[in-house]
């Protein structure tokens, strides 16, 4: 009876011993882990608040907005050289929705492919950021640039210039109502106004507006839905993307069904959302529709010649014309990523400020790549009026 007993106590000890055991290991690989995540997570934060602290410096916010709205600007002469290289009619849509779904599509394939490379890693959306990049992609890309295409095709480049220019007070009265801290001020109101003017005098002109005769630039005081009224409404979808991406970075998402208990203050920066990899993503599905809309629409009607010429559009292009398509796409990439990341960082309705740069730079690089008049007396009042209003608001 005894040798029972005993043997009984050993197995229970050798059995308490081999559960110590077995718990002690998983508590120790547990460890292990978190001792490697952290690592990692505490280099992500410190690399995000070097990059707040790049983004919300006065000067670096300067550089980096100005670098966005020149790359911007030059995507006008661009677009007219890769017409003429791509031999597209401009006044055939079809054409037109293609040359900028594909240059969209490269765009958001550069992104993602540089944006991997630098994280040495694949970097693929989770499953529940879907709902926004599907958003912002059919908002910001597929449905503005269409509407925005179609409207250009019924009025005249120089009031969609300007029209275009509202963006900037759309996303100002716009972030006045959803956020707290990015109030219309009367600095804000002044500047606004200002940059406005600077902006209609490099469209118009001088002599246009002081009674004289421009030739070269006429403005019919004119409104159709079909082109006025699409420039607005694309412009005023540029806005609507451009504060719903600030939502992401604050709430973490759109959608209330996504978004973390904890409040905004309390969100960490390793929790909230990749704005790099959402801008990828949302830019590259937003053209693919353009592009399936362009070619379904080629099969149903061929595409129409530029008047007076024999060549086919898309078909013998130059190399100088898969250059351009680079560089637009690229771009397209750098001023996007840039710009997104300036709003996370920033107040939204400071950083819209910055498109009424955009007509400036397009006015004085058209200039120079496309022999249009580049030493005017408009071009200078403009950038100095565009430049006092930058320094008011921001």
């Amino acid at each position: 009876m005894e040798s029972n007993n005993s043997t009984n106590v050993e197995i229970s000890i050798k059995d308490n011993i081999n559960e110590k055991e077995i718990t002690d290991i998983i508590v120790n690989e547990l460890k292990n882990e978190t001792l490697n995540k952290e690592p990692q997570e505490s280099d992500n934060a410190v690399k995000d608040s070097r990059l707040r602290r790049i983004c919300v410096n006065r000067f670096w916010m300067y550089i980096l907005a100005i670098i966005c709205t020149f790359l911007w600007g030059s995507a006008f002469p661009s677009i007219k050289l890769g017409y003429e290289e791509f031999h597209i009619n401009s006044h055939d849509l079809k054409s037109i929705f293609l040359f900028a779904g594909m240059r969209f599509t490269f765009a958001g394939l550069m992104i993602i492919v540089a944006y991997c490379i630098i994280k040495r890693e694949l970097i693929t959306p989770k499953l529940k950021e879907m709902p926004d990049i599907l958003t912002l992609g059919f908002v910001g890309i597929t449905l503005q640039y269409i509407i925005f295409y179609f409207g250009l095709s019924n009025s005249t480049g120089v009031k969609c210039s300007i029209i275009n220019s509202c963006n900037t007070f759309f996303t100002v009265i716009l972030a006045h109502f959803l956020f707290k801290n990015d109030r219309i001020t009367i600095r804000k109101a002044i500047g606004c106004v200002i940059g406005f003017v600077g902006v209609i005098i490099i469209n118009v002109g001088l002599d246009f507006i002081f009674g004289g005769k421009d030739d070269g630039k006429k403005l019919e005081w004119s409104f159709t839905f079909q082109g006025e009224g699409a420039i607005m409404t694309s412009c005023f979808l540029s806005s609507v993307v451009s504060v719903l991406i600030k939502v992401i970075t604050r709430k973490g998402s759109l959608y209330k069904f996504n978004r973390t208990n904890e409040e905004d203050d309390k969100i960490k920066e390793k929790k909230k959302p990749d704005i790099i990899m959402i801008t990828g993503y949302q830019m590259f599905l937003g053209a693919l529709v353009i592009d399936v809309i362009a070619l379904v629409w080629m099969i149903i009607s061929p595409i129409e010649p530029i008047e007076g010429s024999d060549e086919k559009p898309y078909r013998n292009v130059s190399f100088k014309g898969y250059l351009l398509m680079i560089h637009m796409s690229m771009l397209s990439a750098v001023a996007f990523s840039i710009w997104n990341t300036l709003i996370r960082f920033n107040d939204v309705g400071k950083i819209a400020f910055f498109n009424f740069l955009i007509p400036i730079f397009g006015s004085i690089l058209s200039g120079i790549f496309l022999g249009e008049e580049l030493f005017k007396i408009e071009n200078l009042i403009a950038l100095v009026l565009v430049c006092i209003g930058v320094i008011i608001v921001c």
